[in-house]
C-alpha cells in the first residue's frame, strides 16, 4: 500500500471518530429545538449549539479533504475544488455538486450570522440537522469507494 493510500485510510478513520461526535451533538441540539427564546439559553446550551456547529463544519471540511486526496490518488484534477466535487459526483460519492455547495453555504451562513436573527438561526440549525444524514450517507459512499478501490491495512 502506498503512503498516500495509507494516509487516506488514516483520514477516513479520523472522520469516523468525528462522525460519532457529530451524531452526539446532533442528538443534543435536536433535544433543544425548537428554541423560542434565544436570549434565555443557558451557557451549556450555547455550548451545545456551538459544538454542533463546529462539528458539522469540521466533518464536511475533513470529508472534502479526503475527497481531494482521493482525486489526487486517482490522478484527477484537485483544483479548483469544484473539479473534485464533479469527480465525486461521477463516482457516486455525492449526489450533486450543487447539494454539497448548499450545505457548505449553510454552514458558512450559520458561522457568520450566529447571533443576529433568532428566526434565521432556528432555520439554519434545523437545516443543518436535516443535512447530517446526507453527510453520513456521503461518508459511507466515500468509504465504499475506497474499500472497493484501495486495499485496507
Amino acid at each position: 500500500m502506498s503512503e498516500h493510500i495509507a494516509l487516506i485510510w488514516k483520514k477516513l478513520d479520523h472522520l469516523l471518530r468525528m462522525r460519532q461526535y457529530l451524531n452526539y451533538s446532533t442528538e443534543q441540539v435536536t433535544a433543544l429545538l425548537p428554541i423560542t427564546d434565544w436570549q434565555s439559553l443557558q451557557p451549556d446550551q450555547h455550548e451545545t449549539l456551538a459544538a454542533f456547529r463546529i462539528r458539522f463544519s469540521e466533518f464536511q471540511e475533513h470529508m472534502g479533504k479526503i475527497m481531494k486526496a482521493v482525486a489526487v490518488e486517482e490522478e484527477k484534477p484537485a483544483e479548483p475544488f469544484t473539479a473534485v466535487l464533479l469527480y465525486m459526483e461521477k463516482l457516486g460519492c455525492i449526489p450533486s455538486v450543487d447539494r454539497w455547495k448548499e450545505i457548505r453555504e449553510l454552514r458558512n451562513a450559520v458561522n457568520h450570522e450566529y447571533a443576529d436573527d433568532p428566526e434565521l438561526l432556528h432555520e439554519f440549525f434545523e437545516q443543518m440537522i436535516k443535512s447530517v444524514p446526507e453527510l453520513m450517507t456521503w461518508h459511507e459512499q466515500l468509504i465504499d469507494f475506497c474499500k472497493s478501490t484501495y486495499q485496507e491495512n
